[in-house]
């Protein structure tokens, strides 16, 4: 798998860290560690946002995907056009299924052998 690193989500990480790194430098009873402290938290919102974000646009490409397939499609199919693990895969399947966005064709199948479709 290729790992490449998406330079927007640097700063939730790079924030949370820099809030970190300046609360323990300076004193804890002092106005700077409350807006360290309110750095910190920022960053962690930004990165919780990002990966929430992340999690969205995998379920968008997943149901996209299975919009070409008419007949449905299987976990490893989907992950291989999508260059996903089998597990990410079944996670975005799991949310879609809840929503009522995506059905599961058949039960009692191993993970990559599962079929989902569109739900009517």
């Amino acid at each position: 798998m290729k790992l490449s690193i998406d330079v927007t989500r640097i700063p939730g990480p790079a924030i949370a860290a820099l809030g970190t790194l300046n609360a323990f430098s300076v004193q804890p009873d002092s106005t700077a560690f409350i807006l360290s402290l309110a750095l910190t938290t920022s960053g962690l919102l930004l990165t919780f946002d990002d990966v929430h974000e992340l999690g969205l646009r995998r379920d968008r490409k997943v149901v996209v995907h299975l919009a070409k397939a008419s007949d449905g499609a299987r976990v490893r199919q989907i992950g291989n056009a999508l260059n996903l693990p089998d597990r990410t895969v079944a996670r975005s399947l799991d949310r879609l299924t809840a929503d009522g966005l995506v059905v599961q064709e058949a039960e009692g199948e191993s993970l990559p052998m599962r079929s989902y479709r569109l739900a009517d």
